[in-house]
C-alpha cells in the first residue's frame, strides 16, 4: 500500500528531527535598524552588536556618526531613502527583526526646524519639504510593516514566529488611554505636537493590528538623555519629581542608554510585546544580553 506523505507531515517529521532552537540573536542574527545613526538608533545598534546581530543601518546618509566607535564599527552602513518601497521592501527581505528609529521633533511644517539643530541628539536637519511627521514616522514605518507582511514565514512548526518590530514611540502618545487629564493636555497640545502625535498613534494602531505578522513593541520613552546632551539636562529633575509627585500625564525620564538595551532585550524575549513604559524599559535593560 502506497503512503501518501503529505506537505505537513514532511513539515512534522522535519521538525521533530529539529533541536530546539529558542529565538536568539544567533538564530536568527539579522537586525535592520531605520536611523541607527540617529541619537537613539546609535545605541540601540551598538547593543544589537553586543548581543550578536548583525546590524544594518538604513538611513538617509548612510554614514557612521561615531567613526572611532568600535561597536558601530561592525554596523554595516546602508544610505537609502526610507520612503522608497523597493528599498525597505529588499532590506527586511535580508532581515530577521526590524526597528524603527527614524524619528524628528519639529518637521517641515512646525515652522521651528532651526530648534532642531539644539534638541536634536544627532544634530538632526529638516532639509526637504516632505520631512513631516506623516512620511518620516508614519510611512516610513508602514512601509517597514508592509515588507514585513510580505515577507515569507518559517511554519511554526519549524521555529517560525511573527517578525520582531521595535517601534519607538514616545509616552504623550499614552495621553489619549485613559490618563488622568491627559485628553485635556492633549487637546490643548500646540498644532504640531497634535501631529507628531497622531503620527506615532497611528503607526501603534498598524502595528497593532498585524500582530499575526510581526511582534509588536513600542518603547515609549518621554524625555531621552544622556550626560552630555546638555540642552535638556536642566528639564531632568523636572520630569522627575512631576512623576515622582505623581503628576499622571508625566513619565519619568529614560536614559538614552536604558532605550538602547530595552530595545535588544525585547527583541529577544519572544514574550514581550506591546508598550513598554519607562518602569518596563529599565526592567529590560538590566538583563543580560
Amino acid at each position: 500500500m502506497r503512503t501518501l506523505i503529505t506537505l505537513q507531515s514532511l513539515v512534522t517529521i522535519a521538525a521533530m528531527q529539529l533541536p530546539s532552537m529558542p529565538l536568539t540573536a544567533q538564530s536568527p542574527s539579522r537586525l535592520l535598524v531605520l536611523g541607527g545613526n540617529g541619537y537613539a538608533g546609535r545605541e540601540i545598534c551598538k547593543n544589537a552588536i553586543k548581543a550578536g546581530y548583525q546590524v544594518t543601518s538604513l538611513s538617509r546618509r548612510g554614514q557612521n556618526p561615531l567613526p572611532n566607535d568600535e561597536l558601530l564599527q561592525q554596523v554595516t552602513w546602508t544610505a537609502g531613502n526610507a520612503l522608497d518601497t523597493a528599498t525597505i521592501n529588499a532590506a527586511v527581505a535580508k532581515s530577521d527583526a526590524v526597528v524603527h528609529a527614524i524619528g524628528l521633533l519639529f518637521d517641515a511644517k512646525s515652522g521651528l526646524t532651526p530648534l532642531n539643530n539644539i534638541v536634536s541628539g544627532s544634530r538632526s536637519q529638516v532639509d526637504m519639504e516632505e520631512s513631516t511627521y506623516d512620511n518620516i514616522t508614519r510611512q516610513t514605518a508602514i512601509n517597514m510593516l508592509n515588507a514585513c507582511k510580505s515577507k515569507p514565514a518559517l511554519p511554526s512548526v519549524l521555529g517560525g514566529s511573527p517578525m520582531p518590530f521595535v517601534f519607538v514611540s514616545c509616552a504623550e502618545a499614552g495621553w489619549t488611554e485613559g490618563v488622568r487629564f491627559g485628553e485635556q493636555v492633549d487637546k490643548a497640545a500646540p498644532e504640531w505636537l497634535q501631529r507628531y502625535l497622531l503620527a506615532k498613534r497611528t503607526v501603534e494602531a498598524e502595528l497593532s493590528g498585524a500582530s499575526g505578522s510581526v511582534r509588536p513593541i513600542f518603547l515609549r520613552p518621554s524625555l531621552i538623555w544622556s550626560w552630555d546632551k546638555l540642552d535638556v539636562l536642566p528639564a531632568i529633575p523636572i520630569f522627575n519629581l512631576a512623576n515622582a509627585l505623581g503628576v499622571p500625564f508625566v513619565d519619568k525620564t529614560v536614559r538614552v542608554e536604558t532605550l538602547g538595551k530595552a530595545a535588544v532585550a525585547a527583541l529577544l524575549d519572544s514574550s514581550v510585546s506591546g508598550v513598554q513604559r519607562f518602569d518596563k524599559m529599565e526592567e529590560l535593560a538590566s538583563r543580560e544580553l
